[in-house]
């Protein structure tokens, strides 16, 4: 239905009725893990990054996976089997529905799918199959097992409605048990959970059932189906397809929407980054549903811009988007978008710095939204200072910039020197290579507020501390970022003539003359994060050969593992060449175009030939000349970003965010 009320996207903003529930717009959003809950309690923290995103705009909420059977209970699941959690549950729809936004609890259970490190000593399963990632093999629940956990998954969903919740959706992909269930590939049952396909989805449509029998038809059961396992015997397309039939002639699902990947080489399927295409599974998904009529289609997977949503809207490829990173990135996503406001939008880069960190135990974070979950996030613009200040900040990669458009915001004259002719640093680079296109989205935002706070901008200008200290500066902020250390291999010598370039000082260069080249390319990697790799297939592109070397045993160890299933996927297609516990001799020949290699281990040797080009990603150190100087003439210095200690994007942009409120 199209809104004339909302003219600048008329579609993603129409209302539509779901299971007689009035959606305002089109907006919902997709289940994510938090780590927000402790000993399986509602917490304030979850109520409030939920209530945020609904004063943001969006319709309907989905939360990541709770605690409902007796199998799943686990402390960071916000407990619902046993009638749990009652007043927890019952505010926490009240709070987040009384700003617009209805709240749908996420029935999954991982089974003998695992991505943390190690196996699930616990898990259950279909089968007594292994788990494709990590090989877990879980207990095989009997024919009344699963009917126990299809009676725990439906009075769960009852005392959500109880409760005052709007539905609930049955993640049945993702490689998760429902997924493995309905896969001949980890289901080998004989059962009437088991056998043919009928057999192997009737764990779905029971529970479908189940929950209605127990509920009302105005309570939300919405189905998550796997799309494409991309595993040998699973489920593809024709198959997904049949399946969708089968859950469709059940009748009790208020909205569908599909995932892909599986837990297997393929995981990374289901968060896809900038290295393939945009809004890549919408077209998919709509003709995977046709089978369900007029139920509701979601539309999923790396949307990130409004016009994205409202143009699949528009064709008809779906009637709901389901955003879960960009949503994390900006809980004010839609209502920027409703009132014109686009280019304040804070949007996903797509790195999935949140998946890693929530799969290594933290609590969600975002490269691009330093404030995640805080109370007063949605919309968020800082409250002026009670002092003004004069407020000087010392380079204008992401930190420097978070800093000083939040100290500009807050009513301080501040002044950035940067030494390049455009801010962003060295992302900048890093969002020319592949995959990085999203990144430039941080100093975009980060550029038009410094703008919009009025601050000044010295561009090209290598200050110095004579340089800062004529501005008469109250405070200093120092975020020159560091330099790649020199790799102890290579004569000291080589260093002062600049015989040899760090990976980025290559990059530099490449990118302004990107011509084809002879010969190998080789890249020393003590870095292991993704803008190495996004540099070696540029260099696959332009060079006859490329090659990886790394004193570990494999690369990419710093990255999230759906981020290096992708690292090695590309890299593989393109043949570069990875060679592991290795690391060149100081013996070798560079000035003959020959590389030596010393395996750490053994010390076997091997060598490198037709080295056209030897570059180095390794450690960094920080840059820190000018803290000496600015302390003696007694002015208050803060370091952020690289300049304090070499990390990630997530820690730049959260120095800044906590130093510009800070001085």
């Amino acid at each position: 239905m199209y809104d004339s009320a909302h003219p600048v996207y008329p579609h993603l903003f129409s209302p539509i009725t779901v299971a007689g529930k009035n959606l305002r717009n089109r907006i919902v959003h997709a289940a994510m893990s938090l780590r927000y809950v402790p000993d399986g309690k509602v917490s304030d923290d979850s109520i409030t990054y939920y209530r945020n995103r609904a004063e943001g705009g969006v319709s309907m909420a989905i939360t990541e996976p709770m605690g409902t059977t007796r199998w799943n209970v686990a402390p960071r699941r916000i407990r619902v089997f046993g009638k749990s959690n009652e007043d927890g549950l019952k505010r926490f729809a009240n709070v987040v529905g009384n700003a617009g936004c209805h709240m749908i609890g996420q029935l999954q259970d991982s089974g003998r799918g695992r991505h943390e490190g190690g196996r699930n000593m616990n898990a259950i399963g279909p089968s007594a199959l292994p788990d494709d990632l990590s090989w877990t093999i879980p207990h095989a629940l009997s024919t009344s097992e699963v009917e126990t956990m299809i009676g725990d998954f439906a009075e769960s969903s009852a005392w959500l409605y109880h409760c005052g919740w709007g539905g609930v959706e049955i993640s049945a992909g993702h490689g998760h048990i429902f997924h493995q269930f309905m896969s001949a590939h980890s289901n080998t049952r004989e059962d009437k959970y088991g056998g043919d396909l009928e057999g192997r989805t009737r764990i779905v449509t029971e529970l479908m059932s189940a929950i209605r029998d127990l509920t009302d038809k105005d309570f939300i059961v919405g189905v998550k189906l796997p799309g494409e396992d991309g595993t040998l015997g699973g489920i593809d397309f024709a198959e997904s397809k049949k399946i969708s039939e089968l859950i469709a002639a059940n009748g009790n699902a208020d909205f569908v929407t599909y995932c892909w990947g599986s837990h297997s080489d393929t995981l990374y399927w289901h968060l896809p980054d900038l290295h393939g295409d945009r809004a890549p599974f919408v077209e998919k998904i709509r003709e995977l549903a046709e089978p369900f009529n007029d139920t509701p289609v979601g539309a999923l997977g790396l949307i990130t811009d409004p016009n994205e949503g409202d143009r699949a809207i528009e064709a008809n490829q779906a009637d709901l988007v389901m955003l879960g990173r960009p949503l994390v990135t900006d809980p004010a996503w839609g209502k920027k978008a409703m009132e014109g406001r686009e280019s304040q939008i804070r949007y996903c880069v797509s790195g999935n710095t949140c998946w890693k960190l929530i799969i290594d135990g933290g609590r969600l974070q975002c490269d691009n939204n330093p404030r995640v979950g805080q109370a007063d996030e949605a919309d968020w613009w800082p409250p002026p200072a009670e002092t003004k200040r004069k407020v000087v900040v010392v380079g204008s990669g992401i930190a420097g910039m978070e800093a000083a458009w939040i100290a500009g915001a807050r009513g301080h004259d501040v002044t950035v020197f940067g030494t390049s002719a455009e801010v962003g640093g060295k992302t900048r680079l890093h969002a020319e290579l592949p995959g990085g296109e999203n990144l430039s989205s941080i100093y975009d935002y980060q550029k038009l507020s410094a703008v919009r706070a009025g601050i000044k901008m010295e561009l090209g200008v290598m200050a110095s501390a004579d340089d800062v200290l004529a501005l008469k500066p109250d405070t200093v902020i120092l975020a020159t970022g560091s330099t790649m250390s020199w790799p102890g291999f290579l004569p000291a010598e080589y260093k002062d003539e600049g015989f040899f370039l760090d990976l980025r000082e290559i990059m530099t260069a490449l990118l302004e003359h990107p011509s084809p080249q002879p010969g190998t390319a080789v890249i020393y990697d003590q870095d292991h994060t993704k803008m190495t790799y996004a540099a070696a297939e540029w260099m696959a592109d332009k060079f006859d050969h490329v090659a990886i070397v790394t004193p570990r045993d494999r690369i990419s160890s710093d990255e999230a593992l759906v981020n290096r299933q992708g690292i090695y996927d590309r890299l593989s297609k393109k043949k570069v060449r990875i060679i592991t516990s290795s690391e060149p001799s100081p013996d070798s020949a560079f000035e003959e175009g020959q590389v030596t290699l010393r395996n750490v281990y053994s010390g076997e040797e091997q060598t490198l030939d037709d080295i056209s080009l030897f570059t180095y990603a390794t450690p960094r150190v920080p840059n820190v000349d000018l803290v000496s100087a600015l302390e003696k003439a007694g002015v208050e210095v803060h370091l952020i970003g690289d300049a304090y200690a070499p990390r990630m994007v997530v820690t730049a942009t959260a120095d800044g965010n906590r130093v510009g409120q800070l001085v």
